[in-house]
């Protein structure tokens, strides 16, 4: 059974996978040239890792900027960094530890403890938890969830996530603070979450939940090195990707501005809804266009909020039970 955290981790390679079609064994041949659909994390990683090799790379990004979902942005006059995408890097993300690593930036603490608004009381850090008689389910949930077969977390995913606590014993207090806190991370109500994926979720990740470091600096800075290493002549922003082709020889990619390109191979790192948006031919394997359709993506909202001097403990995040959902 697929994990979220592996699907997302092997689309690249399935992708790439995809375009194969009868002549399989062309793949294993080694290009010279390679496109890469997205200037994301995922795309320039892949560019940089093929320019190592020697090999001739274009990235094409639809956007007018490099870093995908990951946006840090420079207050004026004020020396302050806001992440506006992606905030954090997980302890276990050890793919991306070792690029910052390479690149020379520095990962700092970004763990927060978490403060509570809830039902018109304030708890403060280390005022709040769960009950003892959940903790210790939960406990025991987790550790099952290790011995479990592939069949037994397919069968999880029959349930959404809240079904499943109540199923397991979680109730009352406890469970509205778990769909607080759990809503928090999917960015949907945990009535619309799949037990597998949250289980997965909590069971695989690190003890923060893998909200554990940033970049110093803002993390767009690692998109802004590995685009130096590849090149920036060779990342074209603003070329959306309209239709991929697949030929005997090759690919041929159109962009939605007219301009068509040519490589041995390609490798398509956009995100799913963008990946419905670009024509295949031939088209991708019903399962995984199936895939695709089912892969869900979160709602969550940033509003960030300047003042003139920091009121609040550095380490402090807070969950309500307010129309703000989350602060930190």
């Amino acid at each position: 059974m697929t994990t979220r955290r592996e699907f997302i981790k092997g689309t690249s390679l399935v992708l790439a996978g995809s375009l194969i079609g009868a002549d399989r064994f062309q793949f294993l041949a080694r290009p010279s040239s390679v496109i890469v659909i997205g200037a994301g994390f995922a795309g320039l990683a892949a560019a940089n890792h093929l320019k190592k090799k020697k090999l001739n790379v274009t990235v094409l990004e639809a956007r007018n900027r490099i870093g995908g979902r990951v946006y840090s942005f420079n207050i004026p006059d004020e020396n302050l960094v806001i992440e506006l995408g992606a905030e954090w890097v997980g302890a276990s993300h050890e793919r991306l530890i070792a690029l910052c690593e390479e690149n020379g930036l520095e990962l700092q603490n970004n763990q927060f403890e978490t403060h509570l608004l809830y039902k018109g009381e304030y708890f403060g850090k280390g005022g709040w938890k769960y009950s003892e008689e959940w903790d210790k389910k939960w406990t025991a949930l987790l550790k099952k969830y290790g011995s479990m077969t592939d069949l037994q977390k397919k069968e999880l995913d029959k349930y959404d996530w809240w079904r499943y606590l109540v199923n397991n014993g979680c109730d009352g207090r406890d469970l509205e603070l778990r769909e607080l806190l759990d809503s928090t991370d999917f960015g949907e109500s945990i009535r619309h979450v799949s037990a597998f994926s949250a289980l997965a979720e909590y069971a695989e990740s690190s003890e923060k939940n893998e909200m554990d470091f940033k970049i110093k600096g803002g993390n767009g800075q690692l998109a802004v090195k590995l685009a130096e290493k590849i090149g920036m002549e060779n990342i074209l922003l603003d070329h959306g990707v309209a239709k991929v082709e697949q030929t005997k020889t090759g690919v041929i990619v159109t962009c939605s501005n007219g301009k068509v390109f040519r490589a041995d191979k390609l490798i398509c790192t956009v995100p799913t809804y963008s990946l419905r948006k670009i024509q295949w031919l031939p088209g991708l394997p019903k399962e995984k266009v199936d895939a695709i359709n089912q892969l869900q993506y979160a709602r969550i909202n940033k509003h960030p909020v300047l003042f003139n001097e920091r009121f609040w403990p550095e380490d402090m995040d807070m969950v309500t039970d307010g129309p703000a959902h989350y602060f930190y």
